[in-house]
Formats: structure tokens, C-alpha cells, sequence
């Protein structure tokens, strides 16, 4: 190239494309994916650096800097068709090492950022498709993207498909954690009626000019105005508090993900409640109060707050051990080796009724809104109906009857007793409808599904495996018995898994929908995986015989024989 003068300047580089494009056309519908105004500012900054070429060509020669500056110009200023031309010509002069350079950078610039081209509907169709864990690496690529993976829609269902449930794409499953919901309603309850007892600010009435009006009528508008200000003022808290205390499904679904993996990875907190003096024979609680009721062969019934591990108060009035017990938000109901049933009013540790009936003790009981079930050591099952006033027995069982379970949802009860069945009796005909038979010990409890939104999905063991597991979609029935099994049952009588692992008899079993717990005689606490039916480890602690256990979706409490009560919490945060 010829040297030009040393006073002559270089023609400047000419435009980015995309700003050149932007200034010789108006309408963006003929640009190019790269070119267009509208989706520079959304998708990721281009790996093509042109600032890296400018400083490139200022080193060079001014007449250099011409040169390549009118070539640019010339492929900028060209038809499309003539710069495809262009291309092929250049194409053909190059070496190998120059299309090698060529492909390299090719690449990363022929990569298109369809969240910025697409609408967002089908944009959030496609992030639909993705696991919780690809939507949050999908969130950290861009603004765009996050706010795309972050959509509330897409959680919602990520929510539906897993919470209390065993996803059927992942086979994950999350848990309800009905406390935080039952709070959240108790508060909205409590908000409610201090709002309403509070006293809103009243804004006084404007001064107006003298009228004519009576005064009844002035202060009959005077007090319209008020209550319409009171009115106002309430509404607009209310929609206050209302969205104030809306979540994100996200944030939903990553709290209760903390829990599951808590439990996946046994990773929990162990509190101790010390008080009974002899075996501790039957536990409930509930999370949403943080109360816990405990049943003794001391012959006394203790309540206790869940939060600070303390005694709140003790119950006595049975003149042998306590066996069972029950209890809701208002009344709590035992049974005891005296024969007898007692219903307390637990807020204030009341006996209200004193139901006798047995000729021997009361081992087990349970109660709906209406019935009341109650299996003895006389080999009777006795159902209280409240509703109408009578009670009738249920016979055929010819050891002790361990366990009693109503089924609302069908009318049905389920029994498991000493001789080494399980019973299903129809509570309308007062008849036993099948007797499921398969342990080979002394069945200490069977518990069944408490409503039909529970369902599994296991084969019965006598089948064959061509069987589809939607045709067993049914409740189940989960029991423990003194072959040192677990059992699972649907209500045809079809034993449809048997887990092994207990080195000594089965005293009690619960189960939700992820997982199964079982408490034993050789002192452990066992804890299954509800899908698979393995176990996915034992809780070691407890120095005698474990006689009960309860759980809910972030605990689990276990008594044993020598009157210690444990508290797994695996609700704790990371």
C-alpha cells in the first residue's frame, strides 16, 4: 500500500452494525435476529467485541486504516445477495489457519437467545419442562431468563407436583408442612379480631356552612361519615395484610426442600421430655398448637408444650395405666388398663366423662366428629355414637384387640389384635367384612390411610409383575406386629409389601405420604422410604423398648419403656 500524507486522516471506522441498521431503517421487522434495537437490549452481550478490533486497527498504518475501513464500508453499503457473494470470494482466498478462525468464531455468534425472540407463553411452555434445579441455574443466565424461571406459574406446578406427594417425573416428594399453614390461618383469625377491637383513626367532619338542615340530620350525616371512614380505613388493611402475606411459590417450595433434604440426609436435633416414672405407653401432638399429650403406666397423662420441652400439666383420674389416648382442639380422650374410658377437657385438665362398658382394660381407641371406637382385652370392639346416643359391640377377634382405626371416608373400621389378624368391619351392617391374614405375631397396630387423597401404588406380592401399578391405585393399610415386620395392605386383603430390618417385634408404626416410621422392642426407630420400601436408616437413643411413635412432616416422637419421650425435629434451616 502507498504511503499517504502524513496531514491526510484516515476515514473513521464505520458504525456497529447494529447501530448503522438502526439508523438507515426505521422498522425493525426486515432486521436480523443480531440487529434489531429492540432485542440488543434483552439478550446477552455479544461475544464479537468491536471495541478489541478498533484497538487493533489504530495500530496499524493510517493508510492501512483506510484501506480496511473502505472494505468495510463497501460490504456494509452492499445488497444482501452482493454480500453473500462477497463472502464466497473471500471464502475461496482463505487458508486454512484463516477458516479455522473463521469457524471458532462463527460459533458463539450463531447462538440465539430465544427467550428475547419468542413470546413470553411459549417461553414459560418451554421453561415448564425443567426440574426446580435447572430453572434456578436457568434463572442465574440473565434478567430475562430469571424473571422467566422465577415465574409464579412455573413453581406453582413444580409445588403440585411434589408437595405431599411422590413426583412421577423425579420420584421426589416434598412435605405439606400443614403447620405453617394452620399458623398462618390461627393468625389470620387472631389479626382479625384485634383489628376489629382496635379503635381506627377517625377523621373529623369538615366544618360546613350553616344550613337550613335539622340538627338529628346533621349528626345522622356526621355518624354516615364516620363509619364510611371506619369502613375505608379497615378495607384498605385488610388488603394490606392480604398482600403482604402472599409468598412466592418459590420460596414455598425451596422451604420445604430444606426439610426434605433434612430428612433425606437424617440430619436433626434430639429434645428429651422427662417426667413420667414408668413406661410411656401412647403419644400425640400437634405441631400447629405445640402441644404434645403423653399416656403412662404411671397412670397419669401429661401435656406438653413442644417449643420449650416443658410440662404444662398432668392428668389423673385412671387407677391403672393409660394405654391409649386421643385428643383434638377441644377434648382429649383415654383409655386405661381400669376398664375405662375418660374424656378431659386437656385446656384446663377437667375430666367431663367417665364411659364404662369393658370387662377388661382399654388398649386402643380412636374418634371422629361423631363415633367413638375403643378395642379392649375382652376381645370386644365397642363404637360410641354421640350422634345418636347408643353403643354397640363389635365381636370376633379372640385375643386383645391392639389397634382400632375408623374410616370416615367409607364407614369402615379397622382392627389388628393378638391373634395375628387384622379385621375391616362395615359399621352400617356392625359386621366383620374381611380379615386379612399374613403376619405370624401378635399385631400391635394397623393403621389405615386417614382419607382417600392418599392412594399408592404397589403390586400385591401374589401377583405377577405384568400387573400395572395404576390398577392397585387404592388407601392403604400400614401395620406392625410381633414378627418383627411392616406390612402393607390394601382393603381387598392383598398384602402388597413386607419390609424387613427390625431385629425384634413391631409395638408402632405412622406413615404419611414419603415416608413410614416404626418403633420396635429392639430400641431402635426406624424410618422407610414410602415408594421404594427401603430403609433409609435407624435412629439409635433410647435404652429400653420403644412402645409408640408419632410423626408429622418435620418430627418425629418416640416413647419407650422406661418412660423417656424423644423428640427428632429434622425441621430445623440449614
Amino acid at each position: 500500500m502507498t504511503q499517504p500524507d502524513q496531514h491526510t486522516r484516515s476515514p473513521p471506522p464505520p458504525l456497529p452494525l447494529d447501530t448503522r441498521s438502526l439508523t438507515t431503517n426505521s422498522t425493525t421487522q426486515h432486521l436480523c435476529y443480531r440487529h434489531r434495537p429492540d432485542l440488543t437490549r434483552n439478550r446477552p452481550p455479544d461475544p464479537f467485541n468491536f471495541q478489541d478490533v478498533q484497538r487493533q486497527i489504530e495500530c496499524l498504518s493510517s493508510s492501512d486504516q483506510a484501506a480496511i475501513s473502505h472494505v468495510w464500508s463497501l460490504f456494509a453499503q452492499a445488497p444482501a445477495d452482493q454480500r453473500t457473494l462477497i463472502l464466497k470470494g473471500l471464502l475461496s482466498t482463505c487458508c486454512m489457519p484463516q477458516l479455522s478462525f473463521l469457524y471458532d468464531e462463527i460459533r458463539p455468534l450463531l447462538r440465539i437467545d430465544f427467550a428475547c425472540i419468542l413470546p413470553r407463553e411459549v417461553c414459560l411452555r418451554i421453561f415448564s419442562f425443567l426440574d426446580a434445579k435447572s430453572l434456578c441455574h436457568a434463572a442465574q443466565v440473565s434478567s430475562l431468563w430469571k424473571s422467566l424461571a422465577d415465574d409464579d406459574t412455573l413453581w406453582h406446578r413444580m409445588c403440585e407436583q411434589h408437595i405431599d406427594r411422590i413426583c412421577t417425573k423425579c420420584g421426589w416428594g416434598l412435605p405439606l408442612l400443614d403447620k405453617i399453614k394452620k399458623q398462618g390461618k390461627r393468625h389470620d383469625n387472631s389479626s382479625g379480631s384485634s383489628s376489629n377491637s382496635s379503635s381506627p383513626m377517625v377523621m373529623d367532619p369538615i366544618p360546613s356552612e350553616p344550613t337550613q338542615s335539622s340538627p338529628n340530620k346533621r349528626a345522622r350525616c356526621d355518624i354516615s361519615s364516620q363509619q364510611e371512614m371506619m369502613m375505608i380505613d379497615n378495607q384498605e388493611h385488610e388488603m394490606h395484610n392480604h398482600v403482604k402475606k402472599r409468598r412466592p411459590w418459590k420460596d414455598v417450595y425451596s422451604e420445604r426442600l430444606v426439610v426434605e433434604r433434612n430428612w433425606r440426609q437424617n440430619k436433626h436435633t434430639v429434645r428429651h421430655l422427662s417426667g413420667h416414672t414408668d413406661g410411656v405407653m401412647c403419644v400425640q401432638f400437634c405441631e400447629a398448637s405445640n402441644i404434645a399429650i403423653t399416656g403412662s403406666f404411671d397412670c397419669t397423662i401429661r401435656v406438653w408444650n413442644l417449643e420449650t420441652g416443658h410440662e404444662i400439666r398432668q392428668l389423673t383420674g385412671h387407677t391403672r395405666g393409660v394405654r391409649a389416648l386421643q385428643f383434638d382442639k377441644c377434648k382429649l380422650v383415654t383409655g386405661a388398663m381400669d376398664n375405662t374410658l375418660k374424656i378431659w377437657d386437656w385446656h384446663t385438665g377437667r375430666c367431663i366423662r367417665t364411659l364404662e362398658g369393658h370387662t377388661a382394660g382399654v388398649l386402643s381407641l380412636h374418634f371422629d366428629c361423631r363415633l367413638l371406637a375403643s378395642g379392649s382385652a375382652d376381645c370386644t370392639i365397642r363404637v360410641w355414637n354421640f350422634a345418636a346416643g347408643e353403643c354397640f359391640s363389635l365381636t370376633g377377634h379372640t385375643e386383645w384387640i391392639n389397634s382400632v382405626r375408623i374410616c370416615t371416608y367409607d364407614q369402615l373400621l379397622v382392627s389388628a389384635s393378638d391373634d395375628a389378624t387384622i379385621r375391616i368391619w362395615n359399621l352400617q351392617s356392625k359386621t366383620c367384612v374381611r380379615v386379612l391374614d399374613g403376619h405370624v405375631g401378635q399385631v400391635l397396630c394397623a393403621l389405615p390411610s386417614t382419607t382417600r387423597a392418599f392412594r399408592h401404588r404397589l403390586v400385591p406380592q401374589s401377583c405377577s409383575s405384568t400387573i400395572t401399578s395404576t390398577d392397585h391405585d387404592e388407601p392403604v393399610i400400614v401395620s406392625g406386629a410381633f414378627d418383627n415386620t411392616v406390612k402393607f395392605w390394601d382393603f381387598n386383603g392383598n398384602c402388597l409389601r413386607t419390609l424387613f430390618g427390625h431385629l425384634e417385634g413391631v409395638w408402632s408404626v405412622a406413615f404419611d405420604s414419603l415416608r413410614v416410621v416404626s418403633g420396635s422392642h429392639d430400641r431402635s426407630v426406624r424410618v422407610w422410604d414410602m415408594e421404594s420400601g427401603k430403609c433409609m436408616y435407624a435412629l439409635n437413643g433410647h435404652t429400653h423398648p420403644i412402645t409408640a411413635v408419632a410423626m408429622s412432616d418435620t418430627k418425629i416422637i418416640s416413647a419407650s419403656d422406661d418412660g423417656d419421650v424423644c423428640i427428632w425435629d429434622f425441621g430445623m434451616s440449614q
